[in-house]
């Protein structure tokens, strides 16, 4: 584990470069499949063969040069905007969330699209809400198979979906509880063009690929028409009026759901959102708010299936009651071992910058690798060995804890996700253990900028009765 003491020396003993570091010789589209079929394993190659900061070229994107050295990480996470410009690395998401997506802008506009969301998301607010998650996850628990092969990540996806879809729209507008299910599947159809090169590879849209692009058209309009209806609505009845919100209890006095933080959010021009933005950052908070967490969740059941001695003490502390500082070091385990996000947005170098007595120079990006980082030996002893007890050993230095990402584009859900992960697991290993549907652990597959267990998190859920 980092201590406070630890700081890497390499960004002071490394002699002054220009331009990116050694990366491979492969053509572009060699390396572009070695990173989406193999992507753990080609960027520890990588590592291994040109050290804690290698460039990879890879079709449809600059540059892209990859750092895991805590010190040059931090360096690049916290650089001025003007410098490293985090919002165009992120622009492969943009078909999705819209250009008005505070997550794709940067400065102001993106710290004031966060400080209309953050209330919504506050550790406070979430807590307060836990008992009406509590009662979504039993109802999906009850739910799953048992005794056969299942695919979990699908299941978690469903129910994240639902749960974040509350969180933004938790007034009941006329008819709501009819629509929500019809939301949560279009969205759902809408996203399964994560799983294709054509979100990724804008060049792949045209041919073969135009059909699955078209067909992620069709299905995004039928999304929006819905979010639209209900911005709609919401704003005609005015964003004070109170009423029982989604989860069947009243709203609490001041309390507001995302949608309406976001209609009394103001512009720089001091003018409210138009409903196309409105829009983009709804549809930004839907996509951060369930397909991370469920693909988390999907990474932690395969774990505890292949894991079983971390199961059993998992369990035994459910079972005692006494507290939940393991399945907190557990799910901290997941989010080192595994971490959905291989690396944080990329920084677009805007202007000469220095990192590591290196100098990169546009159009290069600057990627953290997250993967890289929570596996470096140096920081996290035997780094391949799940092991939740390292953190009940003490916790993580900052800079090499990144689960959520760092800097201005930190992911603002980091509380709801994780009171989703714990109730979502604690829930789940009241009435089940769960074992391995396959030998092995899945390999990781792409879903647009996340990676999730590539045959959906397959295991077996047993019944038990609870000691």
């Amino acid at each position: 584990m980092l201590c406070a003491r630890h700081r890497s020396g390499k960004a002071a003993t490394t002699a002054f470069a220009a331009g990116v570091p050694r990366g491979q010789r492969l053509p572009a589209i060699a390396q572009t499949g070695a990173l989406w079929r193999w992507p753990l394993t080609y960027l520890e190659w990588c590592r291994a063969r040109h050290g804690s900061r290698f460039t990879l070229t890879v079709t449809s994107f600059p540059k892209l040069v990859f750092l895991s050295d805590p010190a040059e990480v931090k360096a690049t996470l916290s650089a001025p905007a003007d410098a490293l410009h985090p919002g165009e690395g992120g622009g492969r998401i943009a078909p999705i969330v819209g250009a008005g997506s505070f997550m794709l802008k940067d400065g102001e506009e993106h710290l004031r699209g966060r400080r209309a969301v953050l209330p919504a998301l506050r550790q406070r607010t979430i807590q307060r809400q836990a008992d009406r998650a509590i009662g979504s996850v039993r109802r999906a628990v009850g739910g799953w198979p048992r005794d056969v092969p299942v695919a979990m990540h699908p299941l978690l996806r469903c129910l994240t979906l639902e749960v974040i879809l509350h969180r933004i729209f938790a007034r009941q507008e006329l008819g709501w509880e009819e629509r929500l299910p019809a939301l949560r599947d279009r969205v759902l159809a809408m996203l399964t063009v994560t799983e294709s090169l054509v979100l990724p590879v804008p060049i792949l849209r045209h041919g073969p690929g135009g059909l699955v692009w078209e067909r992620f058209l069709g299905r995004r309009s039928d999304a929006d028409r819905l979010i639209y209806a209900l911005i709609e609505e919401r704003r005609r009845g005015g964003s004070a009026d109170r009423a029982e919100d989604a989860f069947g209890g009243a709203s609490m006095p001041g309390e507001e759901d995302a949608l309406g933080m976001l209609l009394a959010a103001r512009n720089h021009d001091g003018a409210p959102m138009g409903a196309v933005q409105l829009r983009d950052n709804v549809m930004s908070l839907i996509l951060a708010g369930h397909e991370t967490t469920a693909s988390q969740l999907a990474w932690a059941f395969q774990l505890l299936a292949h894991n079983p001695r971390v199961q059993e003490r998992l369990i035994a502390e459910i079972d005692s009651g006494a507290g939940d500082e393991y399945l907190t070091a557990t799910i901290q385990e997941v989010l080192r071992h595994r971490p959905v996000f291989l690396f944080a947005i990329p920084r677009a170098v805007k202007r000469p910058i220095e990192i590591g007595g290196r100098a990169y120079a546009p159009p290069a990006h600057l990627l953290a690798c997250i993967y890289l980082l929570h596996h470096d030996p140096r920081v996290y002893p035997e780094p391949d060995v799940f092991r939740p007890e390292r953190f009940l050993e003490g916790q993580p230095h900052p800079e090499a804890w990144l689960p959520w990402g760092g800097g201005r584009k930190r992911c603002p859900g980091s509380h709801l996700a994780m009171l989703e992960m714990k109730t979502v697991l604690r829930t789940a290993l009241e009435s089940v253990t769960v074992s391995p549907a396959a030998r092995r652990m899945e390999r990781p597959r792409w879903r647009s900028v996340i990676v999730t267990p590539h045959a959906g998190s397959r295991v077996v859920l047993h019944r038990r009765v609870r000691a």
